[in-house]
């Protein structure tokens, strides 16, 4: 079938009738290695069972106006499918992609205030989707119902990042929750280093403003163990699954398959936010000293907390205690060590607000980056010990044996 045979009111026939379906493609976590949701994408099913891909008709959908007609019917379905998942999976997260026309009316939030009102599904169950190009123009409507959406619990997700211009500065102003990383530029980092560096560098952005990673079209185990080791939360994509008919994907969940997983790609996640704490210390330091106190009130925000617990480092230990997975005191020097180098950045940058003297900000300073380097080191030691761990997992311990003859 080409595009040319399919009229709208062919389409609109084939949501009447019942032929529209949702085929759900796993969604994994990196931390457990096991499927926590999906994504529900939208599929034409003729009578002789063959499939018209999406890109043939949803086009014309949105162009038309229709795609809102379809939303609202198979947002019902949608719903269905995941209390059908729920009784397997209860905290199950499915991804829903929805269009600017969708986020205009008023209909989306109603009806999902009413499912999630009636417990037919919970917030979380459900994650909503949207493109660059379905807010880039955003209207005072688009905002308030996004709004909306986040004051019932539901995450929103910026979908295909890394392909717009406009990605950076929605971030910003908009309440997305996740990210999720274009799967072109995912699937080219096998080809141009430049898109690694677009992913890597996402990833890093993400993490500083504590917003979750999603990779679309994994299709090698290169390219997801790279990503596990990189630290993003989640992924779907070939290499782990195709996406499967609701009956499939409920059975694929009842299978509970595993997939690898490590701690210590969000190890090296917790690391780059502790990291990125101590350089906003010291930019906060630096910008001061070099400023007029008469223009502090106008220096960039930088979101500084000193508090151990929001930092990532100090939740990642805190998670590994409360997960029992070692007692033998591994990580207790690291939690004090942390609590004391967080206590010396307050300190430093209390002693710069309160203009004491050069001698007291250059010990404050010190103090901060003698903290800082005793925490480096520790962390140091358990990502070795941790990659010598994943290294005997994998049978692989002729390399922990070269490396210790090297030393």
């Amino acid at each position: 079938m080409t595009d040319s045979k399919i009229t709208l009111a062919e389409i609109e026939r084939a949501l009447h009738d019942g032929d529209l379906c949702f085929h759900y493609q796993p969604k994994l976590s990196f931390e457990t290695g096991r499927i926590v949701g999906g994504e529900a994408l939208l599929r034409w099913q003729k009578d002789d069972g063959s499939i018209v891909p999406p890109g043939l008709f949803l086009p014309q959908a949105e162009e038309s106006g229709f795609i809102t007609d379809i939303t609202a019917v198979m947002l019902t379905e949608l719903i269905e499918d995941i209390a059908r998942l729920r009784v397997t999976k209860p905290d199950i997260q499915v991804a829903f992609n929805v269009s600017a026309l969708d986020l205009h009316s008023p209909y989306l939030v109603k009806m999902l205030r009413s499912f999630i009102g009636n417990h037919v599904i919970n917030p979380g169950n459900i994650q909503i989707e949207i493109t660059e190009t379905a807010v880039v123009n955003q209207s005072p409507r688009v905002h308030a119902t996004l709004l909306d959406l986040v004051a019932l619990g539901i995450e929103i997700v910026m979908d295909d990042f890394g392909t717009g211009y406009s990605s950076l500065d929605l971030l910003s102003q908009l309440p997305f929750s996740a990210l999720k990383l274009d799967q072109g530029v995912v699937g080219r980092m096998t080809e141009d280093p430049k898109n690694t560096h677009i992913v890597r560098s996402s990833l890093l952005m993400a993490r500083d403003m504590s917003i979750k990673t999603i990779a679309e079209g994994v299709e090698t185990e290169g390219v997801y163990t790279f990503l596990l080791a990189s630290g993003c939360n989640e992924a779907q994509g070939f290499w782990m699954s195709k996406p499967l008919p609701i009956k499939q994907f409920i059975q694929i969940i009842k299978d509970d398959p595993k997939w690898p997983s490590s701690e210590l790609g969000f190890l090296y996640n917790a690391w780059g936010n502790h990291l990125s704490y101590r350089r906003k210390v010291l930019d906060t330091v630096y910008t001061m000293t070099m400023t007029s106190p008469k223009e502090w009130d106008k220096m960039p925000l930088l979101d500084l907390r000193h508090n151990p617990a929001y930092c990532r480092l100090g939740q990642w230990y805190r998670d590994i205690k409360r997960a029992g997975i070692s007692d033998d005191g591994t990580y207790e020097s690291l939690e004090q060590l942390h609590r004391e180098m967080h206590a010396a950045g307050d300190i430093l940058v209390k002693t710069v607000k309160s203009q004491q003297s050069k001698d007291a900000i250059i010990e404050a300073t010190d103090d901060f980056l003698r903290f800082s380097e005793l925490v480096d080191k520790e962390v140091t030691r358990i990502v070795s010990q941790s990659f010598a761990a994943g290294l005997h997992a994998h049978g692989l311990d002729e390399f922990i044996d070269q490396a210790e003859g090297a030393e």
